[in-house]
């Protein structure tokens, strides 16, 4: 069976689409959210999805916190996801170079990169397949992290007026590929680092490098410290969990940590700072649009720049008394509105 194609009409998005092929078991949703400034831009995340509504919401809210992101960041590209269910099935290169036909037939509306449990070697089957495909030749995590790191430095500036985070205690929630390189960084500047993982494997590989505090996951946003970075999945930050916060404040660099509006407001009245997860965690899409430009050799410069529009977010989110949230998206939109 060959690749097939379902438009999805949804209101507000440019674009959705379902992919699917019987052969190589392609389950794959895209979604195009806003083109303004650009091509949508953004990674494909492979997940085990246990529904067809579930694994669209991902996608739609993913799509929309890449608009917002690149927006921010200063990008000239929209903002696109894709995500692939593996819910039952078994990664493979045909599903990638399938998942590939996708993104060429859309015909370059929609660039593709590595995501959640997407890989160079799963890039590198898409490219057999369509000229769409970036990451392959800068690897993200590194550049994601040393971002996450400066918005750290900045939010310690803003809280304690001073940005050395030596003797800060950070908890990290996720040491994947992005939560163990903040880790590192963060241990040799002299913090005192707290994380927890849902996979062992990487909590042994991380002690043999640094030494940390663990606890379980569960107890991981109980943890009493000056930061919380959260760097796994969405929704960490929720109504279910906030009342355990002992925190000043959250900085990470997982994609949608926030469940609801409501809780970024709850956040602010409690006098804990939530620095915009799409602005923070911009630094990865920072180095493939570099890629992209062929403007490498200024990446550093523009992950530094992170801290600058961090700042001017949390003083106008203190001046106005308005969520940092609010203060992100509201300059995000300005810029894809003035395109």
């Amino acid at each position: 069976m060959s690749l097939k194609i379902k438009e999805i009409p949804i209101k507000g998005y440019e674009r959705v689409i379902h992919a699917t092929n019987e052969t190589t078991q392609l389950d794959c949703i895209i979604s195009i959210h806003n083109t303004k400034l650009g091509p949508a831009l953004g990674g494909v995340r492979t997940w085990s999805y246990n529904s067809f509504d579930e694994q669209k919401t991902d996608a739609l809210n993913l799509s929309e916190a890449m608009t917002l992101k690149n927006s921010i960041c200063g990008i000239n590209f929209g903002g696109g996801k894709a995500t692939l269910n593996l819910n039952g099935i078994k990664k493979t290169p045909e599903l990638y170079r399938s998942y590939a036909e996708a993104v060429e037939y859309l015909q370059g509306k929609y660039l593709t990169a590595g995501d959640v449990n997407t890989f160079k070697e799963d890039l590198i089957e898409c490219s057999k397949e369509t000229k769409y495909v970036y990451g392959i030749n800068v690897e993200t995590s590194a550049p994601t992290a040393r971002g996450i790191f400066n918005a750290i430095q900045c939010t310690c500036d803003f809280l304690y007026n001073n940005v050395r985070v030596q003797n800060i205690h950070l908890a990290i929630s996720g040491i994947g590929k992005v939560g163990s390189k903040l880790a590192k960084m963060l241990v040799k500047a002299g913090a005192k680092v707290t994380v927890s993982s849902i996979n062992s494997e990487l909590i042994k590989e991380l002690k043999k490098e640094i030494k940390f505090i663990e606890t379980k996951p569960d107890d991981l946003f109980k943890t009493e410290c000056d930061i919380i970075s959260p760097c796994a999945m969405g929704g960490a930050i929720n109504s279910s969990n906030k009342g355990y916060l002992k925190c000043k404040a959250i900085v990470g660099a997982a994609n949608n940590q926030l469940d609801s509006l409501a809780t970024g407001e709850w956040l602010m009245k409690n006098n804990i700072i939530y620095s915009p997860d799409f602005l923070v965690n911009s630094g990865g899409v920072i180095a493939i649009a570099c890629e992209i430009n062929g403007t490498e050799n200024f990446l550093e410069n523009y992950l530094a720049k992170i801290s600058d529009r961090l700042k001017v977010v949390l003083e106008e989110s203190q001046e106005n008394n308005q969520t940092t949230d609010f203060v992100a998206k509201r300059s995000a939109w300005t810029r894809i509105n003035e395109a």
